[in-house]
């Protein structure tokens, strides 16, 4: 009897660790990667009052927040800061503007070409001629 329970714990092991390889072997091949070298991005920020500012950004960073560093260093005009999270950082400042979600719900979104973006700032890869957006936006 105890020899059928340490092969079903073994077998089940077995695919466990199978399963881990697929998964893991899945996530690399299909999760968004950085593009080394240089690069212009445009990243516009979108205030409370509707306003729009647009940058324009030539970056040899691999991910966002490289390129809004860059940014921010070598433009006044633009600022921003955030906390670092289990997910990434959390922007919640831009040009002087703050977004607090616990008060009333505001956020400041990232889009990316259009479409929400799926990471945050220092996750998200920079690709050449692409359009990051910052939106300032109310959950409820």
């Amino acid at each position: 009897m105890e020899k059928k329970n340490t092969k079903k714990i073994l077998i089940g092991a077995v695919i466990l660790v199978v399963l881990i390889a697929v998964f893991a072997g899945f996530y690399f091949k299909f999760s968004a990667k950085p593009v080394a070298g240089g690069k212009t991005v445009t990243i516009q920020v979108n205030d409370s009052n509707g306003k729009s500012l647009s940058y324009e950004v030539s970056t040899d960073a691999e991910y966002l927040k490289g390129a809004m560093d860059d940014l921010a260093a070598s433009d006044d005009s633009f600022s921003y800061s955030g906390t670092e999270g289990d997910y990434g950082i959390m922007v919640e400042v831009i040009n002087d503007e703050q977004a607090v979600y616990d008060e009333d719900g505001a956020y400041w979104a990232l889009y990316v070409n259009g479409d929400y973006g799926q990471y945050s700032a220092d996750q998200q890869p920079l690709t050449d001629g692409d359009t990051y957006t910052w939106t300032y936006e109310k959950a409820y």
